[in-house]
């Protein structure tokens, strides 16, 4: 470790934004990519580009001291070319948010990790506990995460907080974090909610797939209660594996409850 942590931090990845700061560190950003929005403070900050499309030249005139990436072999490769120390802090699992949470720890020398990551599961507990009380039955859920029907799969970060809500995800198993499904795979599940974390379709737009129509989750007397389309502010909340995992379990559970309270007065 070195014997003073680094000052000029420079990060490219929305989720590692969030994660500096949370961590206690975000006066020490100078730069950040046109995605990180959260929190409110680094909107000042300069905008360097997109995240797989950086402006290099820029970065290089900031002087960091790391500049925090994703899984983009381009990038790292411009960043090495240019000589600058990077650090890459991309996941997809729960476990991965765990791991990159502490080797940011561990590089700015914060000791917030530890308390940050009991904080977070502390609350996705609690929420899975309110959700269990209510004795509803378990729901399957279709968890879309782009118009081009990429689901969340069980081994990603989003589909571990489905279950962990007690929920069960109708994307096939397997070692995939997100995956792309046909509307027939999904026509077939039949899923009891239909969670949307992005804008790109209407529930006329899901009426349009084949099929789909006579989903469950689609019919005309259940609409919009079976569909829960998340606002733009929550979908960045969701699809981020950073420090608010917590939050996105929150609103994964709003529309499971939501579900729930619509199947009680079906029933009653």
């Amino acid at each position: 470790m070195a014997a003073t942590p680094p000052q000029r931090i420079i990060s490219l990845l929305p989720s590692a934004t969030e994660s500096v700061c949370a961590l206690g560190a975000c006066d020490r950003l100078v730069g950040v990519d046109e995605f990180s929005l959260e929190p409110p403070q680094v909107r000042s900050l300069p905008q360097l580009g997109k995240t797989w499309q950086p402006d290099i030249e820029r970065i290089v005139t900031l002087r960091p001291d790391w500049v925090l990436v994703g899984r983009s072999a381009g990038v790292i490769a411009r960043l090495q070319a240019a000589h600058i120390r990077y650090l890459e802090v991309d996941a997809s699992s729960l476990e991965q948010v765990r791991a990159v949470l502490f080797k940011l720890d561990e590089v700015l020398q914060t000791g917030q990790a530890q308390n940050l990551w009991q904080r977070m599961q502390a609350h996705v507990d609690a929420a899975a506990r309110q959700l269990k009380q209510q004795g509803a039955a378990v729901p399957r859920i279709y968890l879309e995460v782009d118009p081009a029907m990429y689901a969340a799969g069980a081994t990603s970060f989003m589909g571990q907080l489905l279950t962990r809500l007690g929920a069960r995800n109708i994307a096939p198993e397997g070692a995939t974090a997100f995956m792309r499904l046909s509307p027939e795979f999904v026509l077939r599940a039949d899923p009891d909610l239909i969670i949307l974390s992005h804008h790109g379709e209407s529930l006329r737009k899901l009426d349009e797939r084949p099929g789909w129509p006579q989903m469950r989750a689609l019919q005309p007397d259940q609409r919009p209660r079976r569909v829960c389309q998340l606002s733009k502010e929550d979908s960045r909340v969701v699809t981020r594996p950073g420090p608010r995992l917590d939050l996105a379990a929150t609103i994964f559970a709003a529309c499971i409850e939501r579900l729930n309270n619509t199947t009680s007065h079906e029933t009653q």
